[in-house]
């Protein structure tokens, strides 16, 4: 096989997230980051200081996505704005063959989203959408633990029926701005199942299967936004199991009751699995007694290893010419869920996946 250098690559968007992009970039021996570009300067500026820090300077900074096509010779692009910018962004960088990792939710809806990655498709170039929860340690552990996904053939505890995941149980501040590094959540229609749950939605996917219909109950609280700030989410897979997936913005946590965000338990006809975060640990259970069968480091490092994983495991298929684990594709299956719920929304009724209206 033909050793390609390293990615040289563009991190296009400086804000809240890319913070955790930069450490990822700087570890993984596939790429190099050449280039930022943000319309603010400043964020940029911070942004390459960051880079500095770990030990990669003289990134080069611009304000215009054209003038970073030009100036920069460039393999890739790492998009890291907001979702109504990627479709604009990603068909700039396919019509100069770059490859695209962009930034979830990969857009505001479901036919944009498609159009994204036909454009990408079209244009012959690689496109993975940056959902990097599946890479979190211990849903790696889940994944490997439960075998095949729909049907349970080398699960430690048997086929799965039941997937319950506890997301976030914390309110959003009352005050402008309701979210300090990202204020335009009040501003969204769409916001906690498309902005968090979509996490779980994909995390649900990679353990228990495809996803074949929604059933969804959401509200606001907070009287200064626009979408909603809790929602309880209940997901039919493929081969029967069931996920049952839980998140409110609009509650303070009741620390340290152990029911708190980022709690999953996956229940098999064998035994259970559940990964406690507040042990940070991932214990098997059986009728005979449980046991631990791995630990991990704090949330933060956990969280910063699953950004390292997903943006690795995309130069490294890019350089090497390997298939995605979690193509585009198979983000538009996250997607169509995710949509999917607000379907049952607006309709009181469960959203049958083959019928989803995008």
């Amino acid at each position: 096989m033909e050793q390609r250098a390293p990615l040289r690559v563009a991190l296009i968007g400086a804000g809240f997230i890319s913070a955790q992009h930069a450490p990822a970039w700087v570890a993984t021996p596939d790429a190099q980051v050449v280039a930022i570009c943000d319309v603010d300067i400043a964020r940029a500026t911070a942004r390459r200081d960051q880079f500095a820090a770990l030990g990669q300077p003289g990134i080069a900074l611009f304000t215009s996505v054209e003038e970073t096509f030009v100036s920069s010779p460039l393999d890739a692009v790492d998009i890291a704005t907001r979702p109504e910018s990627h479709h604009a962004l990603v068909q700039a960088a396919a019509s100069r063959k770059l490859a695209v990792l962009c930034q979830k939710p990969l857009a505001p809806t479901f036919a944009e989203a498609a159009a994204i990655v036909d454009v990408c498709h079209l244009a012959g170039v690689r496109f993975m959408v940056n959902e990097m929860w599946r890479f979190l340690p211990w849903f790696r552990d889940l994944r490997r633990f439960l075998g095949d996904p729909e049907t349970g053939s080398g699960s430690l505890i048997g086929p799965a029926h039941y997937l319950r995941i506890i997301g976030p149980r914390r309110p959003m501040r009352r005050s402008l701005p309701v979210h300090e590094n990202q204020p335009y959540f009040a501003e969204m229609p769409r916001l906690i199942i498309y902005e968090m749950d979509i996490h779980w939605i994909d995390a649900a996917r990679s353990l228990l299967g495809e996803v074949e219909t929604v059933y969804a109950r959401a509200g606001r609280v907070n009287p200064l936004i626009r979408g909603e700030d809790w929602a309880m989410l209940v997901l039919g897979h493929r081969g029967g199991a069931t996920s049952l997936l839980e998140s409110s913005w609009a509650t303070p946590s009741d620390l340290p009751e152990p029911r708190r965000e980022g709690d999953v338990l996956v229940e098999g006809t064998e035994g259970a699995l559940h990964f406690d975060p507040q042990a940070m640990e991932l214990r098997l259970i059986r009728p005979e007694g449980t046991s631990v069968v791995a630990r991990y480091d704090d949330l933060a490092s956990s969280f910063q290893r699953a950004f390292d994983g997903c943006i690795g495991h995309f130069a490294a298929a890019v350089r090497h010419g390997q298939p995605f684990e979690s193509s585009a594709e198979d983000n538009l299956r996250t997607l169509s869920a995710t949509f999917a719920a607000y379907d049952s929304l607006e309709w009181g009724t469960v959203s049958r996946l083959d019928e989803f209206s995008g």
